[in-house]
């Protein structure tokens, strides 16, 4: 890179704009990838507690109906928005942890291996920032 000082700023908000739209590409494809329906349940039920499973029967599926049918809900409730300083994505649906997992590691037993575990699906995308991130910057600096 054989550019005068002065081009360094410049040169510096495009990188930035590259990183940001890495960023986005990266959360746009964990989005697909979660929005993925999972495989029906099977029985038995593994529920996470006894606990739990009373309060299914007793609330008549959480309010759900008995027995649960898709809704879709929770695939369509993912979201992927441009921020100031990088990117947000979440999922709306109330029980979109449970579901899909959490950054922390946790999915219900109920979901566990039959819908994408969002952990695993942050692991596989984020390791490929590295070189997405040093081939925008080869890019940039030719």
């Amino acid at each position: 890179m054989t550019q005068p000082i002065s081009e360094l700023p410049v040169f510096l908000n495009g990188l930035f704009t590259d990183v940001r739209d890495v960023l986005f590409e990266t959360a746009t494809r964990v989005k697909e990838r979660m929005s993925q329906s999972g495989t029906p349940s099977t029985s038995p039920v593994q529920w996470d507690s006894p606990k739990q499973q009373a309060a299914y029967f007793a609330s008549n599926g959480f309010g759900k109906g008995i027995p649960y049918h898709r809704t879709g809900d929770y695939e369509r409730g993912w979201s992927v928005e441009r921020q100031a300083l990088g990117v947000a994505l979440v999922n709306s649906h109330p029980a979109a942890g449970a579901i899909g997992g959490m950054p922390s590691g946790w999915q219900s037993r109920i979901h566990r291996g039959r819908w994408p575990y969002l952990l695993q699906v942050l692991s596989d995308e984020l390791n490929k920032l590295p070189d997405e991130i040093r081939n925008k910057f080869t890019a940039r600096a030719k």
